[in-house]
């Protein structure tokens, strides 16, 4: 059998399974996304990483949300960033989700979430959308968890600040577009422990880059098993999905080939 993924990059992490099969915002397909049913969801389908959003409250919560506004899964105009914590804690964002019922789900607390994760043996990939490098820094260290957990972000200038706050911390770059030579210079200077790139952007003549930065490589977002396990034996190390029982089938045979 082939290793996709040299366990070095997760040395300090809770045992993980390799390839990484990465939960996308939770099981996202099953229950609503970035919230305490969808985590655990995701932990019962033997997610061994989970992967959420992470928010700042007008009171500097930090809080569970993707969207840049609320439209979409509550039905008003506001965003996270202009709520405080007392009132984003009265919110619904479980009604919206069709497949069962999620009436009543609230929004997690960020610090909650990781707990979580943890308490469960899998690793919390915590994607950053708003808020300061410090303040995640904050969190992550009153956890005891600089070594138990992986940040994300497409603002890479948070992420070289997450680093200056916390050396330890294991960081992966988003993007999403064409791998260009720009994007591979300013990568070059960040050296993130990880890349996580959008598929269909994305090309098999990337992966050696991807390698001369000491990185490894994700995809995001797959469904679909063909496509994972096409990109899996072109040298993937993760695939973030919305279904980790699918991908987690896909690597269980790609494992017994």
């Amino acid at each position: 059998m082939r290793t996709l993924i040299c366990a070095t990059l997760f040395m300090a992490l809770p045992a993980i399974a390799e390839p990484l099969v990465i939960a996308h915002r939770g099981a996202s397909a099953v229950a609503p996304e970035n919230t305490v049913a969808s985590i655990r969801e995701a932990l019962r389908l033997g997610a061994k990483v989970i992967e959420f959003d992470v928010r700042t409250t007008s009171d500097e919560e930090m809080v569970l949300f993707h969207d840049d506004e609320l439209s979409r899964l509550v039905g008003r105009p506001d965003t996270i960033e202009t709520l405080d914590w007392a009132t984003v804690q009265t919110l619904d964002v479980g009604k919206w989700f069709s497949k069962g019922s999620f009436i009543g789900e609230a929004v997690p607390r960020f610090a909650d979430a990781v707990k979580l994760v943890l308490d469960a043996g899998a690793t919390p990939l915590i994607e950053h959308k708003t808020g300061d490098a410090a303040d995640y820094a904050r969190v992550i260290r009153s956890l005891a968890a600089t070594d138990r957990v992986i940040v994300q972000s497409f603002d890479w200038k948070f992420l070289a600040a997450l680093r200056q706050e916390i050396p330890e911390v294991k960081i992966g770059a988003l993007g999403s577009k064409e791998f260009d030579e720009e994007k591979y210079t300013t990568l070059s200077g960040l050296r993130p422990d990880w890349v996580a790139w959008k598929q269909t952007d994305f090309l098999e003549t990337d992966v050696p880059k991807v390698r001369t930065l000491g990185a490894k490589l994700a995809l995001w977002t797959v469904n679909d098993p063909d496509i994972a396990t096409l990109w899996l034996k072109r040298g993937a190390d993760g695939i973030i999905t919305d279904v980790p029982d699918v991908i987690g089938n896909v690597v269980k045979r790609i494992e017994a080939e």
